[in-house]
């Protein structure tokens, strides 16, 4: 099979079979973002072509070479690739293998750092991912949700490339005290907005319009004045809906579900174990013993 595509600031030949593709994120209208999932088959070659900024995970590739600038890498291991603007690279691999891409259009990039291109300090690099498990967590977690039917929109994929292009900058990030903040009006109104629009999709540009900003300032002092990030705040609140919902004793956990804004119980059920450290229905054991001890009191 032979594929030719151009998008995302990315052109990519690849000769060899694609078994399956196991998430995608087309048709999903993220502005200037791309992502897939893909199981590729026994053997292959890849040429790619970047202009804006590359991130892939490779899990148990059997033998997988890339070729750039004159240096060759050879994985037999998962492994992580970042891939600046100019970049040129040959990929050829035997044995089938999983592989999770994140491509990021020039445009995307700038809007998501405020920073032009050139200013960004992304430089290619090839690497075991045992070495920065964080970069494939972030990658898996895309595709996770990409699973789970992207109930939280572009946020999450944005926020992931947020924090993958401050993470392969080269640059240390300021330390949160330092760096930019809300105003008090700013704040009050992210906070109001994402409460009430808690169970629809949301997106870093529709949040950073709300106050006047742009997504590149919102990273940034979003979490500097919160401490979390803008799809960390919402997890968190979606949580809270949930605990006060199950609160009342009235609703099944099932009918919570899309209340709390989750696309599905599984999704609530992971966020709930990542967030609390325990699962919704310790909850629902511990609203009903309070109630029962509130029934005998009276």
């Amino acid at each position: 099979m032979r594929v030719e595509r151009s998008e995302f600031g990315c052109t990519l030949e690849l000769d060899g079979e694609i078994e399956a593709v196991l998430q995608t994120s087309t048709g999903l209208g993220w502005a200037g973002i791309g992502f897939c999932d893909l199981m590729l088959g026994s053997h292959g070659t890849a040429s790619i072509v970047q202009q804006g900024i590359h991130f892939a995970l490779s899990l148990a590739p059997q033998s997988q070479h890339f070729l750039w600038s004159g240096q060759s890498y050879h994985f037999s291991e998962d492994n992580i690739v970042v891939l600046e603007p100019g970049a040129t690279v040959i990929e050829n691999w035997t044995g089938a293998f999983r592989t999770m891409v994140l491509k990021l259009a020039p445009e995307a990039v700038e809007r998501i750092t405020d920073l032009s291109l050139a200013k960004t300090r992304i430089r290619t690099q090839f690497f075991p991912s045992r070495s920065q498990v964080a970069a494939g967590h972030l990658l898996q977690a895309v595709s996770a949700d990409l699973e789970t039917g992207c109930a939280n929109g572009p946020l999450l994929v944005e926020s992931v490339s947020a924090t993958l292009l401050q993470l392969f900058s080269g640059t240390d990030a300021p330390p949160h005290r330092n760096g930019p903040t809300l105003t008090s009006t700013q704040a009050a109104i992210l906070r109001e907005l994402i409460l009430t629009h808690l169970t629809e999709p949301l997106s870093l540009q529709y949040l950073a319009d709300a106050v006047g900003i742009s997504v590149g300032h919102l990273v940034r002092a979003f979490r500097t004045s919160f401490g979390v990030t803008p799809y960390q705040f919402i997890l968190r609140e979606r949580v809270n809906r949930a605990q006060d919902l199950i609160a009342t004793g009235t609703m099944s956990l099932s009918e919570i579900v899309p209340l709390a804004g989750f696309s599905d119980a599984s999704q609530m059920s992971k966020t709930f174990r990542r967030l609390t450290g325990q699962p919704p229905r310790a909850f629902v054991r511990r609203a009903r013993d309070s109630r029962s001890a509130d029934a005998v009191a009276d």
